[in-house]
């Protein structure tokens, strides 16, 4: 089965215990008037401390409950592959078409500094690491630029195919129908 699927199942197990902890932790409190003396403390790193004084039973298990459904919703979805790289899904609305084109005009600045890296590397570099730095390079554009990929009529193809031809180290020419794929992949690059 897919790990992602996985994945999102334990989000929404953990959205329903953290939002079942508010409701019963609420339900204790409202049930016990009288009783206001419970105390907690919570040690942090760097000698500092939380010290929650006269509250009410089930303030600790709603407590509980807030933290378990805020960290469900704000940590992203990861998928650690095979050959060692994280992927991360974060939900995004579907970008309109002028969308996306505003965001690969803007984008178009950043993968130009980009793709001057490689030219300021002195010749004291080691081979290794300019090629790690490449590798590196190539994942952070692909990145940046799915958010923007285009429809295949646009001139952006598929996107699985442009990023198997990048890791594969730009060799050969680019896959096929991503003109416009492959000249904001490359733009500001020397020629």
């Amino acid at each position: 089965m897919d790990p992602l699927l996985f994945r999102s199942i334990e989000r929404i197990v953990s959205v329903l215990i953290g939002g079942l902890s508010i409701f019963l932790g609420y339900r204790l409190f409202s049930s016990v008037r009288g009783q206001s003396d419970a105390k907690g403390t919570f040690k942090f790193p760097m000698h500092t401390s939380v010290v929650l004084t006269k509250v009410g039973p089930g303030v600790f298990f709603a407590l509980f409950g807030a933290v378990a459904v805020c960290a469900a919703i704000f940590r992203p979805l990861e998928e650690k592959r095979p050959d060692a790289q994280y992927i991360r899904y974060v939900a995004t609305a579907k970008a309109t078409s002028n969308e996306r084109a505003d965001g690969r005009a803007l984008l178009r600045r950043e993968i130009a500094v980009l793709n001057t890296v490689p030219g300021l590397m002195g010749p004291q570099v080691a081979e290794i690491d300019r090629d790690n730095v490449d590798r590196s390079l190539r994942r952070v554009k692909l990145l940046l630029m799915k958010p923007v990929w285009g429809e295949p009529g646009d001139g952006f193809g598929s996107f699985a195919a442009f990023e198997s031809w990048a890791a594969q180290g730009e060799t050969g020419p680019a896959p096929a129908g991503s003109n416009e794929a492959l000249v904001l992949y490359r733009y500001g690059a020397p020629k």
